[in-house]
């Protein structure tokens, strides 16, 4: 079952993913060298009844013919070559508290799809600047950056990966080619998931997670539209 095909099915009974469906979505991840996420209205995922989606469109850039190389602006890097990650001092958003960001990047995006973090390089994009053209500008696009969103559990169906804990969380971190996701389950419905497209380390990516908390309203409107499904 593709991606499409499982979003159509948000209005009736959600069939459990196989393995052999999982295993062929992580192959076409590997393979992918860019991640954009598109959001569409459905019901079944997260933040309200007639909530976004989070849907991702992988597109292997070394073969599209409309391929555009993306500038990569300057941040703050380790000595590793790893991004620093510090204390969060920018304006919270409004379904989630966040306590870490790597140094050099701010909310690009805040509402119903969730976060995406994103290098202030890319914060005041100029007249000329074409966010289909360069897709950092973009900010419903993750390549380069970090995105935080809500899932049902139901919609995300089984997780393959490291499995551990995080702040209390039953989490799982794995890899969909060089982008990593941490998925922390924050209520018996709904999942919390942290996508890095940005050199992190697995340590920093967990004190990401640690750092993250999700608002109780937040979670509540994500369980409550699987109810609302369920009993329609």
């Amino acid at each position: 079952m593709d991606l499409h095909t499982r979003l159509e099915s948000f209005g009736g009974p959600v069939d459990p993913a196989s393995a052999q469906d999982i295993a062929a979505d992580l192959e076409r991840g590997r393979r992918a060298v860019r991640r954009r996420r598109t959001v569409q209205a459905v019901a079944g995922s997260a933040f309200g009844v007639a909530a976004l989606a989070a849907a991702f469109t992988f597109v292997n850039a070394g073969t599209a013919p409309d391929a555009v190389p993306v500038r990569a602006p300057a941040v703050a890097e380790t000595s590793a070559g790893r991004l620093a990650l510090v204390d969060y001092r920018g304006p919270q958003p409004r379904n989630f508290t966040v306590d870490k960001a790597p140094d050099g990047f701010f909310i690009q995006n805040d509402d119903e799809g969730g976060l995406t973090i994103a290098p202030v390089a890319v914060q005041h994009p100029g007249p000329g600047v074409d966010p289909s053209q360069d897709p950092m500008y973009d900010p419903r696009d993750l390549t380069g950056k970090i995105g935080i969103y809500l899932e049902t559990k139901e919609y995300r169906g089984e997780l393959t990966g490291e499995k551990l804990t995080v702040a209390g969380h039953e989490s799982v971190l794995h890899s969909v080619g060089p982008t990593r996701q941490l998925v922390m389950s924050v209520s018996p419905e709904v999942y919390a998931t942290v996508q890095v497209d940005v050199p992190l380390s697995r340590e920093q990516i967990l004190e990401l997670g640690a750092g993250l908390h999700v608002h109780r309203e937040a979670i509540e409107r994500a369980a409550g539209v699987k109810a609302k499904n369920e009993s329609d």
